[in-house]
């Protein structure tokens, strides 16, 4: 089995399109996502002007704010998107859209005034917004327009999303175990075999599929290591978040 590439799945080197993460509740999704990004946020790699965003609806604790403290109110959260390096936002569910739309239309504005920056912007539950028939404007222009802004959006979702807007532009979908329907409607989409994937996969809890959409391979990973909780630090300011600063 393989194991991920951090720069590949979060990087926003203006080449990559998105990704796709989805799977039932208890399949080891988020955890292979808050993992993976423990690693990108702490790694150099991804420079001082890399900027990690997640939006996470279900506000569950032990997950992203392993990464960072949860802001509730949307107008310090979308100050704290320029000056902080990961950010963690627990929306309204009643506003959930209007809010998306803010934050989304706010790294697009931070994009075009800092050439040097980059941006991962993840959104836990994106089927709450995204579905086979619609998909907010906001969204539509993230998945299209994102790579030309150095953005790299991350879908999660308990069950695939299909979704013509969001299949045109991903160059990966990792799927954890699903429903039987899921792979069949997988298999119908894509022309690939998921059924005999998933039963692999649910041989090996908590395993799963990376699906690469740029060459139409499949290959079965191994299970993602449980993340640790990344330490507070009193915040530096470095050329970016001075700039930002600054601006606002």
């Amino acid at each position: 089995m393989s194991s991920l590439n951090l720069k590949d799945l979060f990087h926003s080197d203006g080449k990559k399109l998105g990704s796709l993460f989805a799977g039932q509740s208890g399949s080891g999704k988020t955890v292979a996502v808050v993992s993976t990004l423990r690693s990108a946020i702490l790694s150099k790699e991804f420079g001082e002007y890399h900027r990690f965003i997640i939006i996470d609806p279900k506000r569950q604790v032990g997950d992203y704010d392993l990464l960072a403290d949860p802001e509730r109110d949307l107008d310090k959260f979308l100050e704290k998107i320029a000056t902080e390096r990961t950010t963690l936002f627990y929306p309204n569910l009643e506003f959930i859209e209007e809010d998306v739309s803010a934050i989304v239309d706010r790294v697009f504005d931070l994009s075009d005034m800092e050439p040097k920056s980059t941006y991962t912007l993840i959104l836990d539950e994106s089927s709450i917004l995204i579905t086979s028939t619609k998909i907010p404007l906001s969204l539509q222009r993230l998945a299209v327009q994102g790579r030309a802004k150095r953005i790299i959006p991350i879908w999660i979702s308990q069950r695939p999303i299909v979704n013509r807007w969001t299949d045109a532009n991903l160059s990966s979908m990792f799927l954890f175990r699903t429903l039987q329907v899921d792979a069949d409607n997988l298999s119908k989409r894509w022309g690939i075999n998921f059924e005999e994937a998933s039963q692999i996969i649910n041989e090996k809890p908590y395993s799963f599929i990376w699906f690469n959409l740029e060459n139409l391979t499949t290959s079965n990973m191994d299970p993602v290591p449980l993340p640790k909780r990344i330490p507070r630090k009193k915040k530096k300011k470095n050329r970016l978040t001075t700039f930002f600063s600054e601006w606002w």
